[in-house]
């Protein structure tokens, strides 16, 4: 199962950081518990796209990429994040969580 996280970016490294702290998180508990789960982080596989690129060229990529999952995980704050709440749009029809606060 390919699983694409939605989680606030703004064009702030800390936001890059904690996306990756979540990545992270979940394929460390995924595999320890045999799940084959594949997580996606947009902000991982664009990155090297990311210098010079139109903020909307990136946007549609990761859209682009979520359609390729089956389920959609949101981290905290992506209510308030506009490309998030693209990604919510874009994911109708597929398994959504929410990720609790910090």
């Amino acid at each position: 199962m390919r699983i694409y996280l939605s989680h606030p970016y703004g064009g702030k490294e800390e936001n890059r950081e904690k996306a990756a702290a979540i990545a992270k998180f979940y394929r460390e508990v995924w595999a320890a518990e045999g799940k084959d789960f594949e997580l996606i982080n947009p902000l991982e596989y664009l990155e090297p796209l990311s210098d010079g690129v139109p903020e909307y060229t990136l946007l549609k990529l990761a859209v682009n990429l979520l359609k390729s999952c089956d389920a959609v995980l949101f981290a905290d704050g992506w209510r308030k994040s506009r490309g998030c709440r693209l990604e919510h749009f874009a994911a109708k029809g597929k398994q959504i969580a929410e990720i609790p606060a910090e």
